[in-house]
Formats: C-alpha cells, sequence, structure tokens
C-alpha cells in the first residue's frame, strides 16, 4: 500500500519553504495541496489535501496515478519505504475534446485524463 497516495512533488516545493503558511493549489485540477516542508531531509513536497479536492480533482494524475506505476512503487517500496508514484509527462491527444497537449495526463479542457491517449511520433510528425 503506499503511505502517501496522494504525493504531489513539484521543483517549487523548495521555493515553498520561504512561505510555508500560503495556500498552494494543484497547477492542473486547482485542489488544495498541502506542504510538507521537510526540514530535516531537504526534500519538501506537497500532497493533495483530501478536504480541498475540486469536482475534478479525483481525475488528478497526482491523486490517482496510473495503475502500472502503483505496482512498480509497491515492489520498490519493498527496499525504499519512502518511494513515491512518479507522474509521467508525455505528449497526449484527448479523445473527447481532440486536444494535443504535452505534459500530465490531464486534458485542461476537459479536466479529466480518462480520454488522453498518447501520441505517438509518427502522429506527430504527420500532423506537420
Amino acid at each position: 500500500m503506499l503511505t502517501e497516495p496522494h504525493s504531489h512533488p513539484d521543483h517549487a516545493a523548495r521555493s515553498a519553504q520561504t512561505a510555508p503558511y500560503d495556500r498552494y493549489t494543484c497547477h492542473l485540477c486547482g485542489s488544495a495541496l498541502r506542504y510538507h516542508p521537510q526540514y530535516d531531509t531537504e526534500r519538501p513536497w506537497f500532497e493533495h489535501a483530501d478536504e480541498g479536492l475540486t469536482e475534478h480533482g479525483h481525475e488528478c494524475p497526482y491523486v490517482r496515478p496510473e495503475r502500472r506505476e502503483i505496482q512498480l512503487i509497491k515492489r520498490l517500496q519493498q527496499f525504499v519505504p519512502d518511494a513515491l508514484p512518479v507522474v509521467r509527462k508525455a505528449s497526449w491527444h484527448c479523445r473527447q475534446c481532440h486536444h494535443d497537449y504535452y505534459g500530465e495526463r490531464y486534458c485542461t479542457h476537459c479536466q479529466t485524463g480518462g480520454f488522453s491517449i498518447p501520441r505517438t511520433t509518427q502522429e506527430e510528425i504527420c500532423e506537420f
């Protein structure tokens, strides 16, 4: 079982150390984030606050990592107990609204990643 299922690691976490009590939100779903300064390890991170999820927050890839990633992390946690899921960034195509985008699997137009499929290199080349 994942110890922190809603982890949201972010390079902004380091800059948040100067303002740890500010209000932080997810750049994808707009949900409230809880800041973990981790002063002892110097590896700060964010997680989604269960009580602060927006309407579409349950669709955020940081709240619901891909099944394959969860399986890999469970195996890794046998050796590295604090390991957290990694959210993959790639080129995506949303089959619902036909929006093409790069980043986490979360279409900001539809506010879900459920209709997004990876774009292949050939598809990207054919459009140009």
